[in-house]
């Protein structure tokens, strides 16, 4: 089967989408399936990397890692014509799903739709669920997936999502998946105590980790308004971020203020195969985010053996498995009590530690793939 995935978020940008597209690509690819992906290249030229394909584009000016494209005519596109793909998987509503239907429509060729963001969350925060809100979401959502044959999300909590109303007969659930073995690997302990005193802590048995992008809709403002109530409890607590993002400078000046830098460290954007070392770091992986669909993080946390303390939401099902693999809470009091019961506990800790490794086998990309392979089967026979 030949297989177009499309993308804005793809190699220069890291996160859960661009994680997602490459662990099906892989899957894919594995498996027999000839694969090419189109995405946005990071400057005003198109160029082509193997099988990847990247249209010219320009930076959004208030969100410049973020870019956006109007091309249409370009020899690239044009050989993706020529190529006549069975299926074409589109991972975005904006700019590169406007090409891939372009691409669908040229060569006949049925599309599939991801759908990765709580858009309404996203844009409009606590006003998502007014009827305006709603109303324009759904609006939207009519015209954006009325070229889908089917319509993928990766967990329950989106099927409520006023934006797929109109076409929910088309929904379909399929989780996410990783390559747990990639994020399984071990550190050494001397490089674990390099990287932990690279960021100004030391190897003490007490360290949370965050891999996250920085920005205000994945609530890390909320962890960090934590850290003093749970430094009373754990006093050589250290918290590592990784990641990097717009929200970045916003929150260091929060712990300056807060007197915590020496409790707390960023580490900037990571590249995306050096990850799985900043997981080894830790032994408790926490998050505040209300925003997940079906976290990479998450996942990612579980396959490198991380109990996960994680504020209660709905994409948590399935995912988290409450006093197992880990803590879900729901105010700072529990928040603390949770994280501090693990830290103190090397039992417990070593217990959740099984526990999310089993849970993380159950993520694994081979089950994620041949769920999509069977629908694009099932697409491309209708």
């Amino acid at each position: 089967m030949k297989v177009l995935l499309a993308s804005d978020c793809y190699t220069f940008q890291t996160g859960g989408v661009t994680a997602v597209v490459k662990s099906l690509e892989d899957g894919l690819r594995r498996k027999g399936h000839e694969v090419k992906v189109l995405a946005l290249s990071n400057s005003y030229r198109s160029y082509k990397e193997g099988d990847s394909y990247y249209i010219r584009s320009l930076p959004f000016p208030d969100y410049p890692e973020h870019r956006f494209s109007f091309t249409l005519k370009d020899p690239l596109i044009d050989e993706l014509i020529g190529w006549d793909p069975d299926i074409i998987h589109l991972h975005t509503e904006f700019t590169i799903c406007r090409t891939a239907k372009y691409i669908g429509r040229k060569t006949d060729t049925p599309i599939v739709m991801t759908t990765h963001t709580d858009f309404e969350y996203f844009n409009f925060g606590r006003f998502r669920n007014t009827s305006v809100v709603r109303a324009l979401a759904k609006a939207w959502g009519k015209k954006v997936y009325k070229q889908a044959v089917k319509v993928i999300v990766p967990s329950e909590k989106a099927t409520y999502f006023p934006h797929l109303i109109p076409h929910k007969d088309k929904v379909i659930v399929i989780p996410n998946g990783i390559m747990t073995d990639r994020y399984g690997r071990t550190i050494s302990p001397d490089e674990k105590k390099t990287l932990l005193e690279k960021s100004g802590f030391t190897c003490n048995g007490h360290t949370l980790v965050m891999v996250t992008r920085l920005s205000k809709e994945k609530n890390v403002m909320e962890i960090l308004t934590y850290m003093p109530s749970l430094l009373k409890a754990v006093p050589d607590a250290q918290l590592l971020i990784v990641g990097g993002g717009p929200d970045m400078k916003r929150l260091q000046r929060f712990c300056e203020k807060k007197d915590l830098t020496k409790h707390v460290s960023f580490t900037g954007r990571i590249d995306p195969d050096m990850v799985y070392k900043y997981y080894n770091l830790g032994d408790v992986f926490v998050s505040a985010s209300l925003f997940e669909l079906h976290s990479m993080s998450y996942l990612e946390a579980m396959a490198a053996g991380l109990p996960l303390v994680c504020r209660e939401d709905l994409s948590l099902r399935g995912v988290l498995e409450d006093g197992v693999n880990g803590y879900i809470y729901q105010e700072e009091d529990e928040y603390v009590d949770k994280v501090s019961k693990i830290l103190s506990d090397a039992q417990l800790r070593e217990k959740m530690h099984r526990q999310a490794l089993i849970k993380a086998e159950e993520t694994d990309v081979d089950h994620f793939t041949d769920k999509t392979i069977a629908l694009y089967s099932s697409v491309c026979e209708t």
